[in-house]
């Protein structure tokens, strides 16, 4: 079973604002699209996770190295 993503045009604004700088770095909105069915959810854990991403000693781009390599060896597909 699959969950359905939401249409960005049914986001509420604050998130369309968050999808619309997402893309404009290149970013998938899926995530957000998905996610987006429990806005007030959703905005709260962006809130958490945005500054673990984004901030801290270890440089992005290594971050993100680290996620590809893990999605790798656990076989996602996403």
């Amino acid at each position: 079973m699959r969950i359905p993503m939401v249409d960005l045009e049914r986001l509420d604004d604050e998130l369309k604002v968050i999808v619309q700088k997402w893309q404009a770095l290149g970013g998938d909105p899926n995530f957000i699209r998905t996610f987006g069915r429990l806005p007030d959810t959703l905005k709260s854990f962006l809130r958490f996770y945005s500054p673990l991403v984004r901030k801290g000693l270890i440089e992005f781009r290594t971050k993100e190295l680290v996620r590809l390599r893990l999605a790798q060896l656990n076989e996602c597909h996403y």
